[in-house]
């Protein structure tokens, strides 16, 4: 039988590759979300809320990557740790890495997030390659 926790972040990919933002939004995410992504390139950092995980998804979906769930199991009574390959193609900059996200489950919500990447370096040049930063006066206009 499959531990609810496993369950709702199983949900949460299903509702991504079908692009149900709307039940993420409604079902699996909590209002506190933060979600954490390491790195240096226009994607890394903390979003904060649902909103602008969203947001950070459907940059995702542009960037072309691929990700594959390779192994999820819970931690403790509020926690689920997965390890999934993230691959894809950007320019001349490939990723094909094995990585670990940490999730914190809160009243049956997804609140806290942490991706941990194995190889950092290769997904900064591919989501510098696939999101590329806009020239310095577009960037600070405004």
């Amino acid at each position: 039988m499959t531990h609810p926790n496993v369950a709702l972040v199983q949900k949460m990919y299903d509702c991504f590759n079908r692009g149900d933002m709307e039940t993420l939004k409604r079902e699996v995410f909590t209002e506190e979300l933060e979600w954490r992504l390491p790195g240096h390139h226009p994607l890394a950092g903390t979003k904060y809320g649902a909103d602008e995980v969203i947001a950070f998804f459907a940059q995702l979906v542009k960037s072309n990557i691929k990700v594959d769930l390779i192994k999820i199991d819970v931690f403790g009574e509020d926690f689920v740790v997965e390890v999934h390959r993230g691959y894809g193609q950007a320019g001349t900059a490939r990723l094909d890495a094995k990585n670990c996200t940490h999730y914190h489950i809160v009243n049956g919500r997804i609140q806290d997030v942490q991706v941990y990447l194995s190889d950092q370096h290769a997904a900064d040049l591919f989501f510098n390659q696939s999101h590329q930063l806009a020239p310095i006066p577009k960037r600070l206009a405004g």
